[in-house]
């Protein structure tokens, strides 16, 4: 607590980083706004994660989305919600408009380009701090709020994927009584779904296993990490495994299942950090729920990125 105190309220160059999910897919226009509009249908989405310290409220973070394909705009639509709580002291808030222009290249190529603009909005709930004089009355400066700018833009074709993304263009400011800035978040991440042919052929087949590598790298200000991660299973159910391995800092590692029911997914992971704080109780834990509205048109589409949803 008196780190994040520290980090908002010092003018000094104190630095500040993004809440983490560890399901990067199922909240993908989270990690690249070039995904809007790559699902079979209009895909709902919810993530919440809660990582719980002991004297505090712990963290949490809400995470919405709903994104689809418009057609007569070659591209993809989607509007994001985010809400990063953090003890009950700072409240993190964003909402943004998400527009991704597809391009198909050749038969089975694609380029999306992907734009978000949004409202970021901080606040801070001073009766959860002491201060040295009981009579001085908290200040009155209670909050921050400002625009917010993303970009992305991803390649890929049957079997393999892979994009860049810049979040925080504006850089909002972080500090309340200073002139720190929230820094530009940089990721890059590349991945691939490998099926046996009669699953890519027909899209429909069950019961078939699949296979998935993946490697995520961010960068926030002094803040570096990569993530590899593999993923496999046979219909309906789905396991995977992430190392995140933060540069500065103590590493973990991430456990995931998924089940899939139709149109519904449902996502379910651990993280295990080698800090040696890491008991269950004391661990993040992520739920992810999405659903998928299919129409005739949307059905037989060409241009849907193969990628596990979690």
């Amino acid at each position: 607590m008196v780190l994040a105190l520290f980090v908002f309220l010092s003018p000094l160059g104190a630095n500040a980083q993004d809440a983490i999910f560890s399901q990067f897919y199922a909240a993908s226009l989270y990690l690249n706004p070039a995904f809007a509009g790559t699902s079979q249908g209009t895909r709902l989405v919810l993530n919440y994660r809660n990582h719980p310290f002991p004297d505090t409220d712990g963290l949490s973070t809400l995470y919405a989305s709903v994104d689809t394909y418009v057609p007569r705009l070659y591209g993809g639509l989607a509007v994001v919600a985010a809400s990063d709580n953090q003890g009950g002291l700072l409240t993190r808030s964003q909402i943004s408009g998400v527009y991704a222009y597809h391009l198909r290249v050749s038969n089975d190529l694609f380029v999306n380009f992907g734009a978000q603009v949004g409202y970021y909005r901080q606040d801070i709930n001073w009766n959860r701090l002491e201060f040295a004089n009981p009579d001085q009355p908290p200040p009155d400066n209670t909050m921050n709020q400002t625009a917010n700018f993303a970009a992305g833009m991803m390649v890929f074709n049957d079997w393999i994927y892979g994009g860049i993304g810049v979040h925080h263009l504006t850089q909002p400011r972080e500090s309340f009584f200073g002139g720190n800035k929230l820094q530009l978040k940089y990721t890059a991440h590349l991945g691939m779904l490998l099926e046996p042919p009669s699953v890519r052929r027909a899209n429909t087949v069950p019961f078939e296993y699949f296979v998935s590598p993946n490697i995520i790298f961010q960068q926030q200000g002094v803040f570096r990490r990569i993530n590899l991660g593999l993923y496999g299973g046979i219909e309906p159910i789905m396991g995977g495994v992430w190392y995140r391995h933060n540069i500065e800092e103590q590493n973990a590692l991430v456990f995931l299942i998924g089940f899939s029911f139709g149109n519904y997914r449902i996502g379910y992971s651990y993280d295990h950090s080698f800090s040696g704080y890491s008991d269950a109780l004391h661990a993040a834990h992520e739920i992810s729920i999405s659903f998928e509205f299919l129409s005739g048109r949307q059905k037989h589409r060409q241009n849907l990125i193969h990628c596990i949803p979690f």
